[in-house]
């Protein structure tokens, strides 16, 4: 009897198999649009959170004079050359270039190369920044409209020094003028200026204090007389601290906790003057958001839940009083939300697939947006939003080849627009 049944469930039809995975089940990968309650409350005071983020051990802190040491400066084994233009093209118009370059990789399990930075003062001036292998910050330039020829192509890559333990982060409150943050290695927040016709250009490094968490800091600038960073705690919370002038006075203010639960660095932008938005993953994977708001005493709104379930840091821009965010889903697509008229839209799937550790960036050019990715084949694709809409539900191929990190993308000039990203070999690349 025992053999019969062993028989009969052994060759019955497949209805009495055991459940396989479906190849095509992604329930577990699907991207949740709503809002969602958080176990955490982002908006209530934590108790040690002043104290854990301002209060440090000074015996493990680098002093300014160890920052800023020539011995710092890297000791190169190889040539760094000047960029080469690569052998692969852009789909389109434009074309890529190789600036060289080592980046800095991380030990296992990542070993991709940290994404470099990029910033423009306005008109045709551009500068990249980069952490090197060496783990000091790297830049290189060039001014289309320089007066001289020689600075209208690139610089070789410069050494600014220091001891970083992030990818430096970089804003312009005007033209001639930069602001340099990072994490350094002994986790504190630092930061270099350059101003046109002080210090030779560049001033020293100096310290900004705190404790920060592991994620690399953001810039903002929403006018001449302002410049602002943000961290991420060890506790996940985000602070900010702002540079001022006003009333001939100049200076930096001291750290503000903005509270929250940041599973990703911030991202920070601004659509005029004394506004500011906030944006991070959440340590529950959705995306949130907080802004300025003149009518609070503290300057601040309370952080807001945008739903989503991210795979990514968040991407946003700000232009004319609007905001769109661009994240990684959980599903590999890259998925858009608007701000506009004091509302947000619904998320809007846009498609792709893309490369694992990676988020998109976008840029506002000539009232539109360009978006960009890198793809699973670490190539790169852009999408374009003209005139209210999509140009195309596809997205359109750039080229590239061995990419490993994320875009970033910067617009300067009259509507024209750089990419920049790191490479298998470490160099930074530029998609143009």
């Amino acid at each position: 009897m025992l053999t019969t049944i062993f028989l009969l469930l052994t060759t019955a039809s497949p209805l009495l198999a055991l459940p396989g995975p479906s190849p095509h089940h992604k329930l577990s990968k699907r991207f949740l649009t709503e809002p969602r309650a958080s176990h955490l409350d982002w908006n209530a005071p934590r108790p040690n959170s002043d104290f854990d983020f301002l209060s440090v051990n000074t015996s493990t802190l680098h002093s300014e004079s160890y920052f800023n040491s020539p011995d710092r400066l890297s000791k190169r084994t190889s040539p760094n050359p000047n960029a080469t233009p690569l052998i692969f093209s852009r789909a389109t118009s434009g074309r890529w270039e190789s600036l060289s370059g080592y980046t800095y990789k991380p030990a296992a399990p990542s070993y991709k190369g940290y994404h470099p930075a990029a910033c423009s003062w306005g008109g045709k001036r551009m500068d990249v920044y980069y952490m090197s292998k060496e783990k000091t910050c790297q830049f290189k330039y060039r001014d289309y409209e320089h007066k001289e020829p020689k600075y209208q192509s690139w610089s070789s890559w410069e050494d600014l020094g220091g001891e970083l333990d992030s990818p430096p982060a970089v804003c312009s409150r005007k033209k001639d003028n930069y602001h340099v943050f990072c994490k350094g290695t002994d986790g504190q927040a630092w930061h270099r200026s350059y101003d046109y016709g002080q210090y030779n250009g560049w001033g020293k490094w100096q310290s900004m204090g705190g404790k920060v968490g592991k994620y690399e800091p953001a810039a903002c600038s929403w006018g001449k007389g302002h410049a602002s960073v943000y961290v991420g705690a060890s506790d996940g919370a985000c602070w900010t601290r702002h540079y001022y002038e006003k009333d001939g006075k100049t200076g930096w203010e001291g750290w503000y906790n903005l509270g929250g639960y940041m599973a990703s660095p911030p991202k920070v932008v601004t659509y005029g003057e004394e506004h500011a938005s906030v944006y991070c993953k959440g340590e529950d994977g959705q995306a949130w958001h907080k802004k300025t708001d003149k009518k609070k005493e503290s300057g601040w709104g309370e952080w807001e839940s945008l739903g989503g379930s991210l795979d990514s840091s968040v991407a946003a821009c700000a232009w004319e009083g609007r905001m769109d965010v661009y994240v990684k889903g959980s599903d590999g697509a890259c998925w858009h939300k608007t701000y506009k008229e004091e509302t947000w839209g619904a998320w809007e799937n846009l498609g792709g697939d893309m490369k694992a550790d990676t988020a998109p960036d976008v840029v506002v050019v000539d009232g539109g947006m360009e978006v960009y990715i890198t793809g699973e084949d670490e190539k790169v694709y852009r999408k374009k939003w003209e005139d209210g809409s999509w140009t195309s539900d596809d997205w359109e191929p750039m080229g590239g080849k061995g990419i490993e990190t994320g875009p970033v993308a910067v617009e300067w000039g009259d509507g024209e627009v750089d990419v920049y990203f790191t490479g298998k070999e470490g160099e930074v690349q530029r998609c143009f």
